[in-house]
């Protein structure tokens, strides 16, 4: 078994070489820079530490988030904190437990980056693509986040890898269900494993029915156990109170395209269910959703132009999600932050538009050929989440998740240019 291990090593060096590179820059990173967890980063952490603890799920306020008793919450999923809460109840409520969990879990996204990238576009891509997302700054720096970012982007992955390989749709419906738990944003994910599974030409229907029931059942008995949490302290099998808070902050007169603080706005709706400790979040929850529907339907022309602008904000003006690894305190920010927001607007600009100029070529190949395969896949995961942003947010923070995915196609039309410019004895080197 070791003999074989250190074959496998000897045939695929660049790789180990890589994937050391990535790890190390990653560790060097993590105890460098002293991040502190600010906002939902420290929401984050709170609430796992509160439940490793056994105080429950509660509800808590800026800049600490310390829970009331008597208030649960459900403003964000349960997903991310429970994975805390694990690790804290184990290891301790260190910031830097989670920092190294960030790492493990980066290690494994970036092996399963390169399998599926050798697996469907060759080894040479493959090893562009693993080297691109190495080094790249904002992957090596969400590291010292405590954020859902990093789970939700290896349990993608991991989906996706056993998807087109094991593809048990039932362990793939657990990995979902926790992946919809981990980020709200991933709730509808399910419906494009689905849709790629109806679509593929190889399967008869009988086949796909199966498939789709099990994977059904898998994600159902992954979330129904919070959904009936929610029922029982709320009266309601909410998914996440935060969507309709979301919903109403990015669909209204004073509306930007990103976030915004509802509670400031003029004569603001929301202000009624505000308290000095809090405010109560189910009461928001339906009246965001309520305000917002009946303000897209009196207002269908600032809705489709905020919604582009969403788009905009999460690939191009609001490109500055690195400045939340340069937190140090309460509101205080490393004196490298400015820079490294221009650094970032200055690497993943270009990087955003070589990746739609790889979209475009993909719904080409898609409408004109009928083409089903992971290109394909990619295709679907992008138009879902940019339809997410179309109509909820324009992040950053919803983009980079799909980084590893994106970085596949960025390297396919990178090695397709490099190809016809440089010499054909640059690429044997990688052979």
């Amino acid at each position: 078994m070791f003999s074989k291990f250190i074959d496998y090593i000897k045939k695929n060096k660049y790789l180990f070489i890589i994937l050391f590179i990535g790890v190390l820059l990653r560790l060097v990173w993590i105890f460098a820079m002293p991040t502190y967890p600010e906002t939902d980063f420290m929401w984050y952490h709170v609430k796992g530490k509160e439940i490793a603890e056994g105080k429950g799920f509660l509800n808590g306020i800026y800049p600490y988030y310390t829970g009331r008793p008597g208030f649960p919450t459900a403003f964000r999923p349960i997903g991310y904190p429970g994975t805390l809460a694990i690790l804290y109840f184990i290891f301790g409520a260190d910031f830097i437990v989670a920092k190294l969990f960030n790492i493990v879990l980066s290690t494994l996204i970036m092996f399963l980056t390169y399998k599926l990238s050798e697996k469907f576009f060759g080894k040479k891509i493959a090893l562009l693509t693993l080297l691109i997302y190495a080094l790249s700054p904002l992957a090596i720096a969400y590291n010292s986040i405590i954020c859902s970012e990093i789970l939700f982007s290896a349990l993608l992955m991991l989906s996706i890898y056993l998807f087109f390989n094991k593809n048990n749709p039932f362990v793939i419906g657990l990995l979902i269900g926790y992946l919809t738990l981990v980020r709200p944003i991933g709730v509808f994910i399910p419906s494009i494993f689905v849709l790629y599974e109806f679509i593929r030409k190889d399967v008869g229907l009988k086949h796909k029915i199966k498939y789709v029931a099990a994977f059904a059942v898998a994600v159902g008995l992954v979330i129904t156990p919070w959904l009936v949490r929610n029922y029982i302290v709320f009266g309601e099998p909410v998914f996440s109170t935060n969507g309709g808070y979301v919903f109403y902050v990015n669909n209204n007169d004073y509306a930007v395209g990103t976030w915004s603080d509802p509670f400031k706005y003029p004569d603001s709706p929301m202000l009624k269910y505000k308290t000095e400790d809090g405010f109560d979040e189910l009461a928001i929850h339906k009246l965001g959703n309520q305000l917002a529907k009946e303000w897209i339907m009196k207002n269908p022309k600032r809705f489709i132009e905020l919604a582009f602008l969403r788009i905009a904000n999460s690939y191009w003006y609001r490109t500055e999600d690195i400045m939340w690894a340069l937190t140090i305190g309460v509101n205080q920010w490393h004196p490298i932050t400015s820079k490294a927001v221009k650094l970032q607007k200055l690497l993943y600009r270009p990087f955003y538009i070589v990746l739609f100029a790889f979209i475009i070529y993909a719904l080409i190949r898609f409408i004109r050929h009928r083409k089903i395969d992971f290109t394909t896949f990619i295709l679907l995961i992008f138009l879902y989440f940019n339809a997410m942003m179309f109509v909820l947010e324009g992040n950053s923070r919803y983009v980079f998740p799909l980084h590893p995915i994106y970085t596949m196609g960025v390297s396919i039309v990178i090695y397709n240019v490099a190809k016809k410019l440089l010499p054909k004895r640059f690429w044997a080197i990688l052979s």
